[in-house]
């Protein structure tokens, strides 16, 4: 009972920041006028296996739009080089430093907020301890989803999750798969 009072929560607190921006913090924003966004998103990502390692990031990124939110068709497209710097909790701690270039698939809700998919495939350093992890060096298929939500004329709420694999590729013969669950929050500024 309490886990479905929690959703309905969650889904109120949804519905209403995506309703307040169109009439009280978004007066002004329009994803029509911005060519390219840059922002700055907090992460906290959790492993799928049975060994336990959290992760603590920094994600900053840049992107350019391809194709404007509302334009043709009402989608919108853009190009996107993502940086990760994660503090990771494990056997031993350490951490991760990558990059990934994504596309981002954007349909606007309104003039002030807008549902994305993103997805791409980076590389990556993981420097810790874990029976998840065979090697230091590794590829980082990645896709997710989430929201934008106008605060400013130009700045934006980011609220998102992201499913990440991280492994070698079959380079090495020792390729343990280290999947993890990200969920994101941030702020996105557009241009």
């Amino acid at each position: 009972m309490l886990r479905t009072g929690r959703k309905w929560f969650a889904a109120s607190v949804l519905a209403a920041l995506l309703a307040l921006p169109g009439g009280a913090w978004g007066a002004g924003f329009d994803y029509g006028k911005f060519n390219q966004e840059v922002g700055l998103r907090f992460g906290y990502g959790k492993s799928t296996q049975k060994a336990r390692v959290h992760l603590y990031s920094l994600l900053p990124h840049w992107g350019i739009f391809l194709l404007k939110p509302g334009q043709r068709y009402g989608l919108g497209l853009s190009f996107v080089v993502e940086g990760i710097v994660s503090i990771a909790e494990a056997e031993r701690n350490g951490f991760e430093l990558g990059f990934t270039p994504m596309l981002k698939l954007h349909l606007p809700l309104g003039t002030a907020a807008k549902f994305f998919i993103e997805g791409g495939a980076g590389l990556i350093t993981e420097s810790f301890d874990s029976p998840a992890i065979a090697h230091a060096f590794n590829f980082t298929p990645q896709v997710g989803g989430g929201f934008d939500i106008a605060l400013m004329p130009q700045l934006g709420l980011t609220l998102a999750y992201r499913f990440r694999h991280s492994s070698n590729a079959g380079l090495y013969a020792e390729n343990p798969a280290f999947n993890c669950h990200f969920f994101h929050g941030g702020l996105t500024y557009f241009y």
